[in-house]
């Protein structure tokens, strides 16, 4: 049987190193973060799979270097094809550039 849910919603607040809260749905996360009134990012991300193996399975990265390679970048790697909302005192921000 296929995972019913294939993504979570991670929060993450400004100037912070950890993530604080993850959600099963955007709709959910952002009552969460309207209801704090927070400051921060919230980024989806594939459920038992690595941004990095993601987006290289998505053909949104390709390894061309050996850094490309090494823990420490794999470890902190987020793609920017990956759906995020940036939010400020708990109200989602709208920008005009999309990928």
């Amino acid at each position: 049987m296929a995972d019913l849910l294939d993504r979570v919603f991670v929060f993450n607040a400004n100037q912070s190193c950890f993530c604080s809260a993850v959600f099963s749905s955007f709709t959910l996360a952002q009552a969460w973060i309207q209801s704090h009134y927070l400051t921060g990012i919230l980024i989806e991300y594939p459920l038992n799979h690595g941004s990095y193996d993601w987006a290289i399975t998505q053909g949104y990265f390709k390894v061309k270097s050996p850094i490309d390679r090494a823990p420490i970048f794999i470890g902190s790697f987020v793609s920017i094809y990956q759906k995020h909302w940036h939010f400020a005192n708990g109200e989602k921000l709208v920008f005009t550039h999309q990928i």
